[in-house]
C-alpha cells in the first residue's frame, strides 16, 4: 500500500483585532462644549447619590493647588509601559534601553516603530515616558519617579517643592546665558526654537562660540521638559463673562527667558479629580452607573490634556512668540498617531474647546494647520519681509519653499507638493510672475497681516 504525501498546505493565521467601541454615553461626552461639559458635571454633583458615594468614601474628589506635574493627567503610565514592554516582547532586544532613551528618539520613533514592530501610537506613548524617566539621570530621582502614579491615587500623589526649584534653577542659568552674550528674543526664538536647532549654523549666524550655543540648548532642554511636565494651577483674577466661551486652559507668556507655561483656574472643573474605587456588589445600579459616569468625566480630562500637551510641544515656538510665521503644519491624523487614538476620536474632542492665548482665545482646530496655510504664509509674510528688507533681491522658488518648511518646520515635502498647494493660492502667483512684480516694485500685499491672522472670532 502506498501512501502518497502531497506538499503540506500554506496555512495563513491573520491575527483578529477587536476595536470595542466606547459607550455611546463617552461619544457624546467627547463632543460636549466646555460650558456643556461643566453644566454635566454640576447635574452629577447635584444628585443625592453623589453626596451619598462622598460620604461612604466610595468617590473622593481631590483638588490641586500650585503647580503639579502636567503628565499625571495621563493615568497609569508605570502599568501601561510595563505592558506595553511586554505586549510587544520589547526587552528581548539588547539596544532597546539605548533606543528608548535616546534624547533624539522621538525624532526615529518611524525607525524604531518598523525596528520593533509596534503601532506608532503605542510608541510615541512609550517614548514620552522614558523622556520624563530620564530627569532622573539629571538629578531628579525622587521627585520623578514617583510622580508616575495615576491620579486615581490622590494619597500617594508626591509633593514638588523641589521639582520647581530645580525649574528655577534651569531658568537662571539659561536667562544668564542669553543676557551674557546679547541674544535678542527674536534670535532666541528664531534660533534656538525651531524644530532642528543646529549649534554650527546658530554659532554661524550670532556670531558666538559653538560651545555657547551647545550650553544654551542643554540649559533650553531641561526648562522644556520641566514646562511639559508641567501645569500651574492659579486662581484667575480676569474670568470671562462669556459662558459660551470658556478655555479648558490658559497659555501664558513668559520673559527672561521667553517662554510658555499652561495654567489652569484653580477654580475650574480641570483642576480637580475623582478618585472611584471599583462598585461593591451590594451597590445599587444608579449607583453604579454614577460611578461610570465620574469616570467617564476623568478619562475626557486626562484626553484633554494629553491633546494640549502635544499642541503646546508641536506648537511651542507660536506659544512663545505670538509669530504666526512659527505655526506648523499640524493634521488630526497626526495628533491621533501621537496622541495614541482613533482619528474620530480627536475629531470629537476638538470641537467647540478653545485656549486662551495672549492673541486671543482660540479654538484648538486652530492649532492644525494646512500645508496649505503655512506656504501662503512664508510666500505672503515672510518673503515680502526679507524682499523689502533687502535679504534677499528674488522671491523663493518653489524647491526653496520646500526647504524652509523642512528645516524651519520639520515637514518635509516635495518641490512638486509645494507646486501644488501654491497653484490653490490666488495671491501667491508662480515664481517668475512674482520676480517681475519684485522688479517693478510692485509688491502684492500680504493677505493677512501676523496680529490679524491669529485673532479667531470666538463665536465661530
Amino acid at each position: 500500500m502506498r501512501i502518497s504525501i502531497g506538499p503540506r498546505p500554506e496555512v495563513t493565521v491573520r491575527p483578529e483585532i477587536k476595536a470595542h467601541r466606547p459607550p455611546d454615553e463617552y461619544i457624546a461626552l467627547l463632543t460636549k462644549s466646555e460650558s456643556e461639559f461643566r453644566e454635566y458635571i454640576r447635574d452629577i454633583e447635584s444628585d443625592p447619590a453623589f453626596e451619598k458615594l462622598l460620604s461612604e468614601g466610595w468617590v473622593k474628589k481631590v483638588h490641586f493647588r500650585g503647580r503639579i506635574p502636567h503628565h499625571l493627567y495621563q493615568e497609569f503610565r508605570d502599568k501601561e509601559f510595563m505592558e506595553f514592554l511586554k505586549k510587544h516582547n520589547i526587552t528581548s532586544n539588547m539596544d532597546w534601553e539605548a533606543d528608548f532613551f535616546d534624547r533624539n528618539a522621538r525624532k526615529k520613533a518611524q525607525e524604531l516603530a518598523v525596528k520593533y514592530r509596534v503601532p506608532r501610537g503605542e510608541l510615541i506613548k512609550a517614548l514620552e515616558y522614558c523622556r520624563h524617566l530620564r530627569l532622573s539621570w539629571d538629578g531628579y530621582e525622587e521627585e520623578v519617579s514617583e510622580a508616575f502614579l495615576s491620579l486615581d491615587e490622590p494619597d500617594r500623589l508626591p509633593e514638588t517643592p523641589q521639582m520647581s526649584v530645580q525649574s528655577d534653577e534651569s531658568l537662571a542659568v539659561l536667562a544668564e546665558l542669553l543676557e551674557q552674550y546679547s541674544i535678542s528674543e527674536e534670535d532666541f526664538v528664531e534660533h534656538f526654537l525651531s524644530s532642528n536647532p543646529e549649534p554650527f549654523d546658530i554659532a554661524r549666524e550670532l556670531e558666538i562660540d559653538v560651545n555657547v550655543v551647545e550650553d544654551i540648548l542643554e540649559a533650553l532642554e531641561k526648562v522644556q521638559i520641566l514646562s511639559a511636565m508641567q501645569v500651574n494651577v492659579v486662581e484667575r483674577r480676569d474670568r470671562r463673562s462669556n459662558s459660551e466661551v470658556q478655555p479648558i486652559a490658559v497659555v501664558r507668556r513668559l520673559k527672561d527667558p521667553p517662554r510658555a507655561e499652561i495654567q489652569i483656574d484653580a477654580n475650574e472643573q480641570y483642576s480637580s479629580r475623582y478618585n472611584v474605587k471599583e462598585p461593591d456588589e451590594h451597590m445599587s445600579k444608579d449607583e453604579a452607573a454614577l460611578m461610570e459616569k465620574l469616570k467617564m468625566v476623568n478619562q475626557r480630562r486626562t484626553l484633554t490634556f494629553r491633546l494640549i500637551s502635544f499642541i503646546y510641544e508641536h506648537q511651542y515656538p507660536y506659544l512663545v512668540s505670538g509669530n504666526v510665521l512659527h505655526l506648523k503644519p499640524l493634521n488630526q491624523a497626526r495628533i491621533a498617531k501621537e496622541v495614541g487614538e482613533h482619528e474620530s476620536t480627536i475629531s470629537r474632542i476638538l470641537k467647540n474647546k478653545y485656549l486662551e492665548t495672549p492673541e486671543g482665545v482660540l479654538t484648538l482646530k486652530f492649532f492644525c494647520q494646512s500645508k496649505k496655510e503655512v506656504i501662503e504664509r512664508i510666500i505672503q509674510i515672510r518673503e515680502r519681509t526679507e524682499l523689502d528688507s533687502g535679504v534677499r533681491s528674488k522671491p523663493f522658488s518653489d524647491a526653496e519653499i520646500a526647504d524652509i518648511l523642512e528645516k524651519d518646520y520639520d515637514e518635509k515635502v516635495s518641490r512638486r507638493t509645494v507646486t501644488y498647494y501654491r497653484n490653490k493660492i490666488e495671491e501667491a502667483p508662480k515664481f517668475y510672475m512674482r520676480r517681475r512684480n519684485v522688479a517693478g516694485k510692485t509688491h502684492t500685499s500680504p493677505l493677512h497681516e501676523p496680529e490679524q491672522n491669529v485673532r479667531r472670532n470666538t463665536k465661530s
